[in-house]
């Protein structure tokens, strides 16, 4: 049986043809032929555990592939110190270790054990001072970077000279080729170029979109507030509709729903679409209540576009709800006020009354 380093020996001589992703490698075991019967009776766990092995030799092939293609455009692969790098200033992912990315903890093993496989890319960091002191800023390969500081190893890396542009043009590819990026991390990926000060068609082509999914993934961007989408991550499950309706709950919660339930154990110890689904459900659940009262729906109250209070009737009652966001000592400001503006409140009916 071939060992690793016969196999990525092959590869680099070009024998093995070329796969697409990150991740790690097995040996896939050479398996005597089967009588007919006994395939039939293969489970499909047997067929998921060839699917993988195959896949693995396919990663290993595109990481030989990608290798060789950095030796033969002559470019030198070093050894940086991973705290001396730096993340690109367009974030596009929000996994963060393991909290975010279930894969991150396979990628941690794999280069425990075999070492980092295929080389970063950075660029000397644009700031003088901080180039000078030997930093650079990462164009792709963060996970990489994030798992070789957790486990104190230096950095394989190509240093390039990179422009603005340059640098999310090789992101967005990167990102494509390997672990592709969830809606909200692409919608947050978009509005951060845009913010930056590219134009959309630099935005597009990072992105790989045309100009109409560029407007949906922006219009989410800017429903969603990032505090929020920090506190979730990917949600690799949650596609865009999804992102909307939460949006829309976010804009009505004006009793701080969204902020207990992203505080509390049980969101933090979920994993990202687990996280977003508490969310969401809490939101819907607290939205119900307040429903279509008299033919209206609850009033929300804003004052400088900022939600102050909400009205929500139910049968004789009216109850005035004022959340923590509208600002320390405001409930009590008005609890002290409102005697005094029922006095208003009863003499302008008087006088009403008194005209009619």
């Amino acid at each position: 049986m071939n060992t690793r380093k016969d196999r990525l020996r092959s590869l680099f001589a070009g024998n093995t043809p070329d796969g697409a992703g990150e991740g790690t490698g097995a040996n896939p075991p050479s398996a005597p032929a089967l009588p007919e019967a006994s395939a039939r009776r293969s489970t499909s766990t047997a067929v998921k555990a060839m699917g993988l092995s195959l896949g693995n030799l396919s990663v290993e092939a595109q990481e030989a592939r990608r290798l060789r293609e950095m030796l033969a455009a002559g470019e030198t692969v070093v050894e940086l110190d991973a705290t001396k790098l730096e993340r690109s200033p367009y974030v596009d992912r929000l996994s963060e270790g393991a909290q975010n990315d279930e894969d991150f903890a396979t990628l941690l093993e794999s280069m425990r054990e075999h070492g980092q496989q295929v080389p970063v890319l950075v660029r000397p960091h644009p700031d003088a001072e901080k180039a000078a002191r030997g930093i650079y800023q990462i164009a792709y390969g963060h996970r990489r970077v994030q798992a070789a500081r957790e486990l104190g190893i230096p950095v394989k890396a190509v240093v390039r000279e990179l422009t603005d542009t340059d640098l999310v043009l090789a992101q967005g590819k990167e990102n494509a080729e390997r672990r592709s990026l969830s809606f909200i991390e692409r919608a947050f990926f978009a509005k951060s170029l845009i913010d930056h000060g590219f134009d959309r068609a630099t935005a597009q082509a990072a992105l790989a979109v045309h100009k109409s999914e560029m407007s949906r993934l922006l219009q989410v961007a800017e429903t969603v507030p990032l505090k929020v989408v920090r506190a979730i991550g990917p949600a690799p499950k949650a596609g865009r509709p999804r992102w909307l309706a939460l949006g829309a709950l976010l804009e009505n919660d004006v009793a701080g729903f969204a902020e207990m339930e992203m505080a509390s154990d049980a969101f933090r110890q979920a994993d990202s679409d687990a996280r977003f689904q508490r969310l969401f459900k809490r939101l819907e659940a607290s939205a119900k209540p307040r429903g279509i009262i008299k033919g209206k729906a609850a009033q929300s109250i804003k004052a400088n576009g900022k939600p102050i209070a909400e009205l929500t009737r139910a049968g004789n009652a009216t109850r005035l709800t004022i959340p923590d966001s509208a600002g320390s000592g405001f409930a009590d400001y008005l609890g002290s006020r409102l005697p005094e503006i029922y006095r208003d409140f009863e003499q302008q009916k008087g006088g009403e009354a008194g005209e009619a």
